[in-house]
């Protein structure tokens, strides 16, 4: 996946379609080790090989009716022999919805102010206003005091008329024709905008002439705001997306070779992908070494470039270790280091540069390093079973992600497993991510997937094992994400509610 490196939720067009924001397809929580959980709390064991078939759906709605995601797979494992096995799985997406283009939301507002205000009262034969003084030739105290009340109350009764004029003015940004070239300066500067009148660089005050005799003198200003305009431009997408893996897995002493080929493809989209592996078991079994490497050649359908189709290529490599402390405690580290090169933007963001809507630039190549930790304790007393984990992500385009995630295992009886789940991930945001940009940048992206947020995945898990050969679950999960830039909208990052309906059947 490429954008939004490891936010757990799906996310649409991004190295092969859909994914999960926070990748779905990394669905949750790492299933070795919620099997290996599972394990230690199940109540039979398996005299036969691990021979199975998977059948899982995702429904996934964002709130206010914007994404939404159907995503029904199948995963079959066989022994053709005793020393090698074949995995195929496939899976399909349909995806519908609204969602945030990049650009931004409209970000002023001009009000035009008129005021009028009265002339000075004046005596009908010209004569002073002022009340007499009092005799002596002093000033009467008590009379000068009735003639000010009685030119505040002319005052009062000439009160001031305001006229007031408001007008909202959302850009309609225009579509810059090719991604990558300069935006001629001008057009509005950083967004919306109104008109701004006369001196003070769009507050000014305009004296208009006073009228014979004492007449009212009008004021004309222009107020320029800042609106708290709350929403994000989104655009409707409907797509869908098939893909397979198919991978053989060849047992040779304390090896277990695999190579797995894989196929994704939706209509602007295309993915062909080949990883080897080898786990290397040492200490009798109780330490695993895996070392591993995959290559990724894609295409994305980048429609206003010649040529439309632009190459996109990634290659990984792992290493990890997972150790068995002791018989209740499993301890896993993997660290795997990846580059990506060639189209590495989302044909379907732009971002608003000196005021024109383009499309989103991004740099043609990236390099990324993720660690990723795990700790799973069974705690017999309780009967139950407890995840830790911890992940790091990191890549030149400057985007450092953390995630935290804990879950806990509880058998409800014979046949059930309960799991509560929490999880907590923040990045910060890519060199090149703004709002708005201004001058002639290099590289731009308005996508809050690239910005900098936190977010928040928490739910319940329930896995019934009705006999050895058949188990069902059902995973209920809310994800939210907050924006921590104190700039992007909250609009922009969606909360969502998915589930996920499961059944095994071993074979």
């Amino acid at each position: 996946m490429e954008t939004s490196p490891e936010v757990e939720r799906p996310i649409w067009r991004s190295e092969g379609g859909f994914a999960t924001a926070a990748r779905h397809t990394q669905l949750r929580w790492g299933a070795p080790l919620i099997l290996t959980a599972v394990l230690y709390l199940a109540p039979m064991k398996r005299a036969r090989g691990e021979e199975r078939l998977d059948l899982k759906t995702l429904y996934y709605q964002e709130d206010g009716g914007r994404i939404q995601v159907i995503a029904p797979s199948a995963q079959l494992e066989k022994e053709l022999t005793s020393t090698l096995t074949i995995r195929v799985d496939g899976i399909y997406n349909a995806i519908s919805g609204a969602t945030p283009t990049g650009a931004p939301p409209p970000l002023e507002t001009t009000a035009f102010e008129t005021i009028v205000i009265p002339a000075p009262a004046v005596r009908d034969d010209g004569g002073d206003d002022r009340e007499p003084t009092g005799g002596g030739g002093e000033r009467d105290d008590v009379g000068e005091d009735r003639g000010e009340d009685r030119g505040e109350d002319r005052g009062e009764r000439g009160e001031r008329r305001v006229t007031a004029s408001r007008s909202k003015q959302a850009k309609q940004p225009t579509y810059f024709a090719k991604a990558g070239a300069t935006p001629a300066p001008g057009g509005g500067g950083g967004g919306g905008g109104g008109a701004t009148t006369s001196t003070g660089g769009g507050s000014g005050t305009t004296a208009a002439p006073s009228s014979g005799g004492g007449g009212a003198t009008s004021t004309t200003r222009a107020i320029t705001e800042t609106t708290a305009n709350t929403e994000v431009p989104k655009q409707e997408i409907e797509d869908a997306r098939t893909a397979f893996n198919l991978e053989l897995l060849k047992r040779l002493g304390r090896h277990t070779a695999s190579g797995m080929i894989s196929y994704s493809s939706e209509s602007d989209y295309e993915s062909w992908g080949l990883a080897l592996r080898d786990a290397v078991d040492f200490n009798q079994k109780n330490t695993t070494l895996i070392v591993g490497g995959a290559v990724n050649l894609d295409k994305v359908d980048a429609y206003f470039l010649t040529p439309n189709w632009q190459d996109k290529t990634a290659y990984d490599a792992m290493v990890g270790l997972t150790q068995v402390l002791d018989r209740k405690t499993l301890a896993t580290v993997n660290f795997t280091y990846g580059t990506v090169n060639g189209y590495l933007a989302d044909p379907y963001k732009v971002a608003e540069v000196n005021g024109v809507t383009v499309p989103e630039q991004r740099p043609d190549s990236k390099n990324k390093q993720i660690l990723y930790t795990a700790l799973t304790r069974a705690v017999e007393t309780l009967k139950g079973s407890a995840e830790v984990s911890y992940r790091f992500y990191s890549d030149t385009f400057g985007i450092t992600g953390n995630t935290v995630g804990l879950a806990w295992y509880q058998k409800l009886g014979g046949h059930f497993v309960l799991r509560p789940a929490v999880r907590y991930y923040t990045q910060t945001a890519a060199d090149f991510y703004a709002v708005r940009f201004s001058g002639a940048p290099e590289f731009y992206s308005s996508d809050y997937r690239v910005s900098a947020f936190d977010s928040t995945d928490y739910g319940l898990k329930l896995i019934w094992m009705p006999s050895e050969r058949v188990w069902f679950d059902v995973d209920v999960e809310r994800y939210a994400q907050e924006g921590q830039d104190g700039v992007t909208v909250q609009d922009a990052y969606p909360a969502a509610t998915y589930i996920i309906f499961g059944c095994r059947v071993w074979l």
